[in-house]
């Protein structure tokens, strides 16, 4: 009888803290503190988003009515979205919005899927019912197209510009949390699917994040892992006349454990590409999020094909303080073969700068999706963090703005660094672990 009763008593603690809401003057004071936070840190925000506070304003007065947990940090998020930066953080796991995943009191919908375009595709099956296989494609969800699922969450993802290459990623790698949070919390999903050109209908219960790593664990395929090394930053390799980098990650855990140094590991790489006499070198930059900076700085002086002079960059702080960075001296290691760089909507912040500076001192060709951050310039660097009032809800705000030179390659507002080349994968593509980028680079070459 004791235990009946303390499990009643904690579903009915777990059922308030879920139910619980906000008065309108509430949610009104939150978001009026975040939009003036917003303003008062993002140095260049009326540069691209002119009419964020008219936006926004609309978003406060849309208010009237007392606001669920879920409601109150949609709006929140829609907010943050307004201001066309990807470099914010919208909470954290242990905030009152997300902490129902971890503690295993929210139920969402256990599959992951890879959102292709407006179309959607199973990818990781983790419910009860192991009848969705890879590679089937997801036609909708509880009677709601998938194309309209798609486009009503998009709003809610913060990224550079107008770049939805970057915002699909982002919704491909956390659409089961995402539609908990933006869609609708139901307890089971009636998902009609398309198999070989037939359709059907299948309904999936809802799990915690426990019930879901239960069925993942199960069902995942043995596999052998590699004890991880200087390979998650970055590895290349020479094939005669061809090279090819990948430049897989510049975060600053990972460089401080494996004791890189930009410059210093340029040279290496340069001076063995010159040494064994490449003419193509393949710059791998594809899901490249970024990180230290210095490691897309420092990789100008080996890629120049020309003397500059000038500016490659100019960084403000959220006080208005200014510092310009001159155009450095080409190295004597400096490639001079052809340049063909791989990338895709995760390729980010400084994995973007690498891409951008390519293409404008290496000439290279870039042959992929549209990168996931600003061509002519974007909010990062150090993070100012800010506590919502009424929910303590943590936002983090990029306050240095990075600004680069206006551009003769490419004359654009709001959007990544274009492809030469663009490349668009199929889910069947996707199954056969195709590489369509590399497939496109190598007969480029040949």
């Amino acid at each position: 009888m004791q235990k009946t009763l303390i499990v009643f008593m904690l579903t009915l603690l777990t059922s308030a803290s879920v139910a619980q809401t906000y008065t309108d003057s509430e949610v009104k004071e939150d978001l009026q503190y975040l939009i003036g936070s917003i303003e008062e840190f993002v140095p260049a925000l009326y540069r691209y988003n002119p009419d964020f506070k008219e936006k926004a304003d609309a978003i406060v007065r849309a208010v009237e009515n007392d606001m669920s947990v879920l409601a109150y940090f949609s709006s929140v998020s829609k907010i943050v979205s307004l201001a066309n930066e990807g470099h914010f953080n919208l909470g954290d796991w242990a905030d009152v919005a997300h902490k129902g995943f971890v503690d295993n009191t929210y139920k969402y919908m256990p599959l992951s899927v890879k959102v292709i375009g407006d179309r959607m595709f199973v990818w990781i099956n983790s419910a009860n019912s192991e009848e969705l296989q890879r590679g089937d494609e997801i036609l909708s969800i509880n009677g709601r197209a998938s194309a309209d699922i798609i486009a009503s969450m998009l709003p809610y993802i913060p990224s550079d510009g107008h770049i939805e290459t970057y915002q699909l990623k982002s919704l491909t790698m956390g659409f089961p949390w995402m539609y908990y949070l933006y869609v609708e919390q139901p307890e089971t999903f009636a998902i009609e699917y398309k198999r070989q050109g037939q359709h059907s209908t299948v309904t999936v219960e809802a799990l915690t994040r426990e019930g879901w790593m239960t069925n993942y664990q199960r069902r995942k395929p043995a596999a052998t892992e590699e004890e991880p090394d200087v390979r998650q930053v970055y590895e290349w390799e020479i094939k005669e006349s061809l090279a090819v980098l990948k430049l897989k990650d510049f975060s600053r855990s990972l460089v401080e454990k494996y004791d890189l140094e930009a410059s210093k590991l340029y040279k290496e790489i340069f001076g063995q590409l010159q040494t064994a006499q490449v003419s193509n070198l393949i710059i791998d930059l594809r899901d490249n999020t970024g990180g230290r900076n210095e490691f897309a700085d420092d990789l100008i002086p080996f890629i120049m094909k020309e003397a500059g002079k000038g500016l490659f960059k100019t960084t403000e702080s959220w006080k208005g303080k200014k510092k310009d960075y001159s155009l450095p001296k080409i190295d004597k290691l400096a490639f001079k073969g052809n340049i063909y760089a791989l990338v895709n909507g995760r390729t980010y912040s400084a994995g973007a700068e690498v891409a951008r500076y390519l293409k404008e001192y290496g000439k290279a060709v870039i042959i992929g999706e549209e990168t996931g951050t600003r061509y002519e310039g974007f909010a990062a660097g150090s993070t100012q963090s800010i506590v919502l009032p009424n929910s303590d809800i943590r936002i983090g705000i990029p306050r240095y703005h990075l600004g680069f030179p206006p551009s003769s390659s490419q004359k654009t507002s709001n959007r990544g660094l274009l492809p030469d080349h663009e490349v668009s994968y199929t889910i069947e593509d996707l199954m056969n672990e195709k590489d369509l980028e590399m497939e496109v680079a190598l007969g480029l070459i040949k």
